[in-house]
C-alpha cells in the first residue's frame, strides 16, 4: 500500500544497455543507453569482447567493430537497419578509410545512415592501437 504523502517513483529516463557480446568500457561508461525510442551507442571499438585483442588487418577490425555494434544494438531489440547516424574516428583516415568503407557496405548494405569521419591521434585506450572508434544513434520504431 502506498502512503498518500509518498512521492511516486518515476521511470528512469535513460536505460543502460550492456552485453558481454561486445567489449565493455574500463570506466563508468555504458555500452549504450536507451531513452524513449532512441538508442545511443557509446564509443565502440573493433576488439574481441573476450580477449580485448584487435585484428591485425584493418578490414577485419572494421568487421569486428560492426559485429560489436550489432551486438550492442541487439540488447535494445534493434539492428543495424535502425541506425540513423554514425560518428567515426580513425587514426589514419586516408590509409584506413577504404577498408572501413568496404566493411560499411558489407554490414549496412543499401541502408545509408548519416555519418561523419575525423582523424584523431588517440582514443584514450593505452596500448590497444585500435584504428577505429564509432558512436552511433539508432531509432526503435
Amino acid at each position: 500500500m502506498t502512503r498518500p504523502d509518498a512521492e511516486p517513483q518515476a521511470e528512469p529516463v535513460v536505460r543502460v544497455l550492456e552485453t558481454d557480446a561486445a567489449p565493455h568500457h574500463t570506466g563508468p561508461v555504458p555500452q549504450a543507453v536507451q531513452a524513449g525510442g532512441w538508442i545511443f551507442v557509446s564509443a565502440l571499438f573493433g576488439v574481441d569482447a573476450a580477449s580485448g585483442q584487435r585484428p591485425e588487418d584493418a578490414a577485419a577490425e572494421a568487421d569486428l567493430l560492426f559485429a560489436n555494434l550489432a551486438a550492442v544494438l541487439g540488447t535494445a531489440g534493434v539492428g543495424l537497419r535502425n541506425v540513423v547516424r554514425v560518428g567515426i574516428s580513425m587514426r589514419n583516415l586516408q590509409r584506413d578509410r577504404p577498408a572501413f568503407n568496404q566493411a560499411w557496405v558489407r554490414h549496412f548494405g543499401e541502408h545509408r545512415p548519416a555519418r561523419s569521419a575525423v582523424e584523431v591521434n588517440d582514443f584514450g585506450r593505452a596500448g590497444e592501437g585500435v584504428r577505429f572508434m564509432v558512436e552511433a544513434t539508432a531509432l526503435r520504431h
